[in-house]
């Protein structure tokens, strides 16, 4: 690491303080990224929502029209497919410029230069990522056009990258949070507590899965032994468990002392929650898959199936869940198996 002074240390950790101004995850992430711009001095900057099991990206590019309509989607099938994003989509790294990820001569003769970073004054980038979540990255992809970013540019965002990772990570539990306490969230629940540590309310399913992973509890208001003897001791890192391909995560909502946020990463589903769906153990097969693919060509080639054959067994499905894609079949078929 460069030698970064004084001005640029305090910059950079106190990115975190600029964040109270957010009112939401996805306001957060926007404002983080413009943040990150005004670090650097970025002329154009964007978000990128990386799914790790498959590799899509949702993006929004910054400011708005910066980029010409739609070449992002043209260009760009997925995170393995632009330099600054599959870096972070192996493994978490410090911030990775442009120039280091891929030769410029070869660069420059590509259609992703001449048709996307070129035309948005990206000729030169730079990025970082977070990791809010076990299944997805969230990469923040900086450009300017007239000069390639240096050393300190890079030190002083893995500086930021600190603060920023515990903000985006804050955030995105609130959320699933909430979306547990309306019920949306598949996979996700939460257990509300009284000051004591005792059981006010809880979301469908936690208390099987707390059963489940630590055993009973002595009273029906009580948590489990091994979940209540983690909430007593600090600092309460996330209590993870793991049963039959299915691992739960227990942590504490960020905020809310008493509130727990229990998230279960399946790798396959209940076979026994999904037959009275009426779904045959070759559709349930397809839907297995689906937990870690979610591209119908890919899941082709992971079953040795044709993508006739895919599609065929994913129409049975969908008709038989009451959904339309292969997205709304997986949340149901998580939520039957929860």
């Amino acid at each position: 690491m460069v030698w970064l002074d004084e001005a640029d240390l305090d910059a950079a950790q106190s990115l975190g303080s600029a964040f109270d101004r957010a009112i939401d995850s996805d306001a957060l992430l926007s404002l983080a990224a413009c943040e990150l711009a005004r670090l650097v001095g970025a002329d154009c900057w964007s978000v990128n929502l990386v799914s790790l099991p498959s590799g899509a990206v949702q993006h929004e590019a910054m400011p708005p029209g910066v980029e010409p309509t739609g070449a992002f989607s043209e260009l760009v099938s997925g995170a393995f497919r632009h330099p600054l994003l599959w870096p972070h989509a192996v493994r978490p790294r410090a911030a990775v410029r442009l120039s280091d990820a891929v030769e410029p001569r070869r660069l420059s003769a590509s259609a992703l230069y001449a048709e996307l970073l070129h035309r948005s004054e990206g000729d030169y980038g730079i990025s970082i990522s977070v990791r809010p979540h076990a299944r997805e990255t969230v990469v923040f992809a900086l450009g300017r056009a007239e000069r390639d970013f240096s050393e300190r540019d890079r030190d002083v965002l893995d500086v930021a990258r600190g603060p920023l990772q515990t903000a985006v990570r804050e955030a995105g539990a609130r959320r699933r949070a909430e979306r547990a306490l309306a019920a949306q969230s598949p996979g996700t629940a939460v257990v509300l507590l009284d000051e004591h540590g005792e059981i006010l309310r809880s979301t469908p399913p936690a208390e099987r899965w707390l059963a489940e992973h630590f055993g009973g509890a002595e009273h029906p208001s009580w948590l489990p032994e091994p979940v209540a003897s983690w909430l007593a001791l600090p600092p309460r890192p996330p209590l993870v468990s793991t049963r039959e391909g299915r691992r739960l995560t227990v942590t504490l909502v960020p905020g809310h002392p008493h509130a727990l946020l229990l998230e279960e990463d399946v790798e396959r589903l209940r076979a026994e929650a999904l037959e009275p769906l009426g779904l045959t153990a070759r559709e349930r097969e397809v839907l297995d898959a689906a937990l870690q693919i979610d591209d119908e060509a890919a899941l082709a080639d992971q079953l040795f199936l044709s993508a006739h054959a895919v599609r065929e067994r994913l129409e049975r499905v969908e008709q038989k869940l009451g959904v339309h894609t292969l997205a709304e079949a997986v949340a149901a078929a998580l939520r039957a198996s929860a």
